[in-house]
């Protein structure tokens, strides 16, 4: 089939298909008496996918990755999640910038005359956003826990500054004070291996799981696989504007820092319907194993390392400049329990 042929069939132009050739997506054969391009049904295929990935969103280089994975499930589907979590965070970017330049203009229209101060004040809090949610790496190295400690890998990055009894007892009063309703959707962040995620579903929410770890979120669907498992992080949520009902944290908010904590609270207020309640439990800033895993970490020790203690008080003056409701509960551990209901009229 020639490139005009191949075009009216898959309703675009000859350009797109000899642009798709130069970024290497496919290689029609070429006649040798004319050097006419022959595309086979397999190239037709191949375009058929490569069409459909870019109308999704998808960028080139993530269809070509995905593509050579078409035959690997696994594989196929590890990508695709990879390139829908960095679209969210397009997503989310592009819905940020919009409001800032909503207050931006709102500014202005209260000023005799637009200052240049209003848009810089806004560009550099875009820009101090940017550098703190792209600044952030596992330097846990969550990958190999799974693989070493499969569904305890939690647990076991938490070894230095939690006993098993403290760790489940955390997840309980979690449990407890979400309180979940059969039916209800919420959400669980940084899900880990699932171990929060098992209690949630046999209460019967209708649950979405976000996960940064390829390999705990490959745990996560083998153990739960009627549960949503989506691949993300706290600071950019892979959901919605307003459309859960509850959030559960544990143990997630020690891997962000000062600002991250705060960009991450601001993420989940904007996933979270108005009357929703959250629930995030970590370790208490003022406990003494946050103040040893900094030992720790100078030792070497690497599954304590790098320990960012919970934010408490910075991250309840948040909220309350925000009306929500605010609970605080201190655990015998070193936990402490953050719960929060958001108002009626947000």
């Amino acid at each position: 089939m020639k490139v005009f042929e191949a075009a009216r069939l898959l309703d675009t132009t000859p350009r797109t298909l000899r642009f798709y050739e130069e970024k290497g997506l496919v290689t029609p054969t070429k006649a040798r008496e004319n050097g006419y391009r022959l595309y086979s049904e397999e190239d037709i295929e191949r375009l058929r996918w490569i069409i459909a990935l870019r109308e999704l969103g998808m960028p080139l280089a993530a269809i070509g990755e995905v593509l050579q994975t078409a035959r690997q499930p696994d594989d196929f589907l590890r990508l695709a999640d990879r390139a829908r979590a960095l679209l969210y965070e397009e997503w989310v970017a592009a819905g940020q910038k919009l409001q800032a330049l909503d207050d931006t203009i709102a500014k202005w229209r209260s000023q005799p005359q637009p200052e240049l101060g209003a848009a810089e004040d806004a560009a550099e809090k875009m820009k101090h956003s940017r550098s703190q949610r792209s600044s952030w790496n596992d330097r846990w190295d969550y990958d190999r826990l799974a693989l070493e400690h499969g569904e305890a890998a939690p647990m076991a990055a938490l070894a230095k500054v939690l006993t098993p009894f403290s760790y489940e007892q955390a997840l309980m009063k979690t449990l407890e004070w979400i309180d979940p309703i059969a039916g209800e959707y919420g959400a669980e962040l940084g899900a880990g291996t699932g171990n929060l995620s098992v209690k949630l579903a046999e209460a019967g929410v209708r649950l979405t799981a976000i996960e940064q770890s390829v390999q705990m979120l490959s745990i996560l669907r083998r153990r739960l696989p009627h549960v949503d498992a989506k691949l993300g992080n706290l600071l950019t949520i892979p959901l919605p504007d307003r459309v859960c009902a509850f959030i559960a944290c544990s143990f997630a908010m020690h891997h962000l820092n000062d600002s991250q904590q705060l960009l991450a609270l601001a993420e989940m207020d904007r996933i979270l319907l108005p009357g929703g309640r959250m629930a995030i439990i970590d370790i208490s800033k003022d406990s003494e194993a946050a103040a040893d895993s900094t030992k720790f970490a100078a030792a070497g020790q690497p599954l304590a390392a790098a320990i960012e203690p919970f934010r408490l008080h910075e991250l309840q003056s948040w909220l309350q400049s925000r009306r929500y409701s605010i609970f605080v509960e201190r655990l015998e551990s070193a936990a402490v329990m953050l719960f929060a209901v958001k108002s009626e009229q947000s």
